[in-house]
């Protein structure tokens, strides 16, 4: 964050980070959260988009994204995208951003270490099934408005940065997430 070196995003078709290898994020029914540090040079964009395919398609969907107007959105895929609406963000700021999801608690998105908002009702998951799973960060790249988009359909590439990205295959308590906030 602070001290320790961010990936920067220009907000290029070519500006993103992919990781691969995801299994608990293709599963369904298998609980999962996604943790990392977001600074936003635009009120727009896709920060964490999930894809059973390397081009950003396939069995697709931004997990975690701004809306036009700087709203942070969590979303999860159960037959249908589910959208949480969570706080609108400012400009050049560092922001802590945790999404969880478990059958028994549902969607849960954390900011700066509080739970501003969960969607208990999203109490499935349906997951594409079949290895891999990329995770791209900063761009839906050829799955923008071809995935499970929901609230987050047509995000363009993410400006900004992003830091200390993590995939738990499990459900993050409100004291791991105080934890990492703290660390």
């Amino acid at each position: 964050r602070w001290s320790s070196p961010a990936i920067s995003f220009t907000g290029s078709n070519t500006s993103y980070f992919q990781a691969i290898g995801f299994t608990a994020l293709r599963i369904s029914n298998h609980e999962f959260s996604i943790s990392f540090w977001v600074y936003p040079e635009s009120l727009s964009g896709t920060l964490v988009h999930v894809s059973s395919s390397l081009n950003g398609t396939g069995w697709c969907m931004p997990f975690i994204g701004l809306t036009g107007n700087g709203s942070l959105v969590a979303q999860i895929y159960n037959g249908v995208t589910l959208s949480l609406l969570g706080p609108n963000v400012s400009l050049s700021t560092w922001y802590q951003v945790v999404q969880t999801w478990s059958p028994a608690n549902g969607l849960q998105l954390y900011v700066n270490s509080w739970m501003t908002y969960s969607l208990s009702s999203a109490a499935s998951f349906l997951a594409s099934g079949s290895p891999p799973m990329y995770v791209t960060l900063a761009n839906s790249l050829f799955g923008s408005g071809n995935c499970h988009g929901g609230m987050l359909n047509s995000t363009m590439p993410f400006i900004g940065a992003i830091d200390d990205f993590r995939v738990y295959s499990r459900e993050l308590t409100y004291d791991d997430v105080c934890t990492i906030y703290n660390t």
